[in-house]
């Protein structure tokens, strides 16, 4: 392979004679086209206007008459021409500098196949080398094997030697763990039934105490009422047993009081207090009646002390109470006694009071009435008793001078007591109501009397029922309520036999909590020693079995024991055994390094070096892998590169195409202009020479049009003007039986030309379809060639420039056959 790196590349056209393939310089068409064109006859003739006109300029005259449309239609194909040039020279440019491209990886292909073959060559020495490096000398390596085989066996017969005394000695202590085994299972086998026995019983005594009861009892307490204090300190009330049910003097002088509210006989003490709360200015009436029968028992307590019969109460005497409170309510009255025909009608307290029981009350009069006043603060059933207590003991024992109280409480006859304005002298029978009115915090005492003799019913008796007493009386009388007593109070208490049964019961539970503790605690040492018991008795079946077969392993070690000593003697006499066939071994090893000392002195030097070419080796076969794989890369690359010139190629293909379309539009679009004008231009005449694909139509037998010429492999140039291609694409005829690339370098050092052909299918180049010509770094086309021969300026002369002109073309051709037949080759090879 020869490489010019200032050689400039020149193509020639090929032309097909019979079999054989001629080709033909372009220098030397051009030099003889240029001989014979560049000679023309001087004549001083001035030359016509008609003559001097360029192509362009006869084109413009003879569309001077198109119509706009048809101006408009020129322009448009003009401009689809000029456009289908510029692509072509942009295709043609690419498609140059793609060729450069792939003309530089081809070179650089040529220098990485370079590097692969040294690389090849110098892994091919390595390997040399390595071989040389590693021969040992003949007979040596038997020996070398022998001694360190030698030493194996002794080295392993030294190990069964180890292994068998190590194996004697695991034996027997195998064999004593085995004997301990089986004693540790059976003493554990024994703990755990102890302690199963042990907790059965715990669990058992602790559930005995768990069974104890306690039991509580009914307690009563007699009353222990309180007697009264002095005015000015009281005794304290702070429980219902402390409560007096009776009016007890005082005794302390104060008897005619009349501010006898400030008295303190009782105080009251929440301390003890367990009755019900109460609001006091919103009692009830279950409460009202409650304090009424607290009131009355107190009342009738003193009238016992005289000897006077008990007052009765009632739900009707307490409904006349209420309907008294509603009476006096209605009509505002407060800190003032129930005044009838004065502060109450006697139609409205019959209303309000008897009329509330019946219509006929005959025999039954209202007597007396009794205001007291609570402090407002009572918010118990206790402390409100305490001040009706106050109240009633005052009326009682501190009345004042008059004692009207006194009186309208006791209603005694004059015989008693002294004298008693209420008092009826003759059997009467008292009922007594009583009624709270909490817009004063008043408490209402009043007193009705039954007297059914005629004295005290206008001379007129009562008719009275077989009880005695008069209808409106026997109302009274029903539903009666008892007086309050303290008879004391029933508690639940805890009597001697239930703080004993509540001491047992602590204690119980205390016992029950440690039984429990316990007997969880004995549950669980249970559940643990059972599992313990079933895990000894698995230990000491599997102690059982394993002692019968440490048994059997102690049998059996001792037998290995004794084979084991057996191989140790074998193994010390095969050492020894050994040991004489390593001295053996290492004296023939001596004896031959005697033998070949010298030969050995070289092995030992490759073997030192032989590391080294081995790495060296492994390098440079390294080095080949990568310079093949930059290889293969490049090649890579250049298929790339000649997939993209093919591309090119297809679109210069298609470009041309377009253009030929285009010109033709273009030529039809003058063609129809200047039909308009009806124009002679149509040339019929034999010397009509037509060089630019012109619009004129040339049917003359001796017309020589060279775009329309026999050299049919100029397909796609209809107008050389136009034409800048740098390559052309010959057409189909011309490329039918070749695929290739015809190169001429020119040297520049010795102007010297060397043509070269590449025939017969050569797949060298990817562009095997274009015939390309360089000259100087510039390309030239066959077209352009042959515009600039032909395209020379006629004189105006008789027609001698036209017949110059044939004769410059006839002497042209002969010039070019005789080359022709000059270049005839015949299978040409490149070289």
């Amino acid at each position: 392979m020869r490489k010019d790196y200032h050689d400039q590349k020149n193509h020639y056209k090929m032309y097909k004679a019979g079999k054989n393939w001629l080709f033909a310089g372009i220098g030397v068409i051009t030099l003889a086209s240029t001989v014979a064109m560049t000679t023309p006859n001087a004549h001083a003739a001035e030359l016509n206007n008609d003559t001097n006109l360029s192509s362009a300029q006869k084109d413009e005259q003879k569309v001077t008459s198109a119509t706009p449309a048809q101006k408009a239609a020129i322009d448009d194909a003009q401009k689809d021409v000029d456009q289908d040039n510029a692509d072509i020279a942009q295709n043609q440019k690419d498609t140059a500098d793609e060729q450069a491209n792939h003309d530089t990886l081809a070179n650089q292909t040529a220098g990485k196949q370079s590097n692969v073959d040294q690389a090849q060559d110098a892994a091919n020495k390595a390997k040399d080398q390595v071989a040389v490096d590693d021969a040992a000398p003949a007979g040596y390596q038997d020996k070398e094997d022998a001694e360190q085989q030698a030493q194996n066996n002794t080295d392993k017969a030294q190990d069964a030697v180890n292994q068998a005394t190590t194996d004697r000695n695991q034996a027997q202590k195998d064999v004593a763990n085995a004997s301990d085994k089986a004693d540790q299972a059976k003493t554990a086998k024994d703990d755990a039934d102890k302690n199963k026995t042990d907790a059965q019983e715990q669990a058992d005594a602790a559930k005995n105490k768990v069974d104890n009861t306690n039991k509580t009892t009914k307690v009563h307490h007699d009353a222990t009422p309180v007697k009264p204090g002095t005015y000015d300190k009281g005794n304290v009330i702070d429980s219902e047993a402390s409560l007096p049910d009776t009016l007890l003097d005082p005794k302390d002088g104060h008897t005619d009081d009349v501010a006898y509210y400030g008295s303190s006989w009782y105080v009251y003490d929440s301390k003890n207090d367990k009755s019900k709360k109460i609001d006091i200015n919103n009692l009830t009436q279950n409460q009202i009646n409650e304090l009424g029968q607290y009131a009355l028992g107190l009342i009738n307590s003193l009238r016992k002390q005289y000897g006077l019969s008990p007052m009765i109460i009632s739900d009707n005497t307490q409904k006349m109470a209420a309907g008294d409170i509603a009476i006096r309510n209605k009509n505002g009255i407060t800190d003032d006694h129930s005044l009838i025909g004065n502060n109450i009608s006697q139609a409205d307290w019959n209303k309000y009071t008897f009329d509330s029981i019946a219509g006929n009350h005959d025999g039954t009069k209202f007597a007396a009435q009794n205001l007291g006043f609570f402090f407002g603060t009572e918010d118990t059933m206790l402390a409100a008793k305490v001040s009706v207590l106050q109240m009633l003991t005052a009326m009682a024992f501190d009345d004042g001078p008059g004692n009207y109280h006194r009186q309208a409480i006791l209603m005694n006859p004059n015989s008693v007591d002294g004298h008693n304005i209420y008092s009826d002298e003759e059997d009467v029978t008292y009922y007594f109501g009583y009624g709270h009115q909490s817009s004063g915090n008043e408490s209402i005492f009043d007193f009705w009397k039954e007297n059914n003799s005629n004295v005290w019913n206008g001379g007129i008796a009562v008719s009275t029922g077989s009880d005695g007493h008069s209808s409106f009386a026997s109302e009274l009388m029903k539903h009666q309520k008892t007086g309050y007593t303290n008879n004391g109070t029933d508690t639940i208490e805890t009597n001697p036999a239930y703080t004993n049964a509540v001491n047992d019961y602590n204690q119980a539970l205390a016992q029950l909590t440690s039984a429990n503790k316990a007997y969880n605690q004995a549950n669980d040492a249970y559940n643990n020693t059972t599992n313990n018991l079933n895990d000894a008795k698995t230990n000491l079946a599997n102690a059982t079995t394993k002692l019968e077969t440490a048994k059997s392993n102690l049998n059996d070690a001792k037998t290995k024991l004794a084979d084991a000593t057996t191989k140790l003697e074998t193994a010390k006499s095969n050492l020894n055994d050994a040991k004489t066939k390593l001295a053996d071994a290492k004296q023939a090893l001596a004896d031959v390094t005697a033998q070949y000392a010298d030969q050995l002195a070289a092995y030992n030097q490759a073997k030192a070096t032989l590391k080294n070419d081995q790495a060296k080796a492994k390098q440079l076969s390294q080095n080949l892998a990568n310079a093949k794989k930059a290889l293969a890369d490049n090649q890579s690359s250049i298929a790339t590169s000649e997939a993209k010139i093919a591309q090119l190629q297809d679109q210069l293909k298609d470009l041309q195409a377009k253009l030929a379309k285009d010109e033709k539009n273009l030529a039809d679009a003058k063609a129809a202009a200047e039909n308009n004008d009806n124009s002679d231009d149509t040339n019929t005449g034999d010397d009509d020479i037509d060089n630019n694909g012109s619009d004129d139509t040339n049917t003359s037998d001796d017309d020589t049009n060279t775009n329309n010429s026999e050299d049919t492999s100029d397909t796609n140039n209809n107008s050389d003007s136009n034409n800048h291609s740098d390559d052309v694409v010959p057409s189909q005829s011309d490329t039918k039986d070749l695929n290739n690339t015809v190169d001429i370098t020119e040297n520049t050092q010795n102007n010297n030309v060397e043509n070269t052909a590449v025939a017969n299918n050569t797949k060298s180049s990817p562009v095997t379809q274009n015939v390309v010509y360089k000259t100087n770094n510039q390309t030239v086309t066959p077209a352009q060639v042959a515009a600039s021969t032909f395209n020379q300026s006629q004189l105006p002369q008789t027609g001698e420039n036209q017949q110059n002109g044939k004769m410059s073309i006839i002497g042209l051709i002969g010039l070019a056959l005789s080359s022709l037949g000059l270049a005839k080759l015949f299978g040409r090879k490149h070289v």
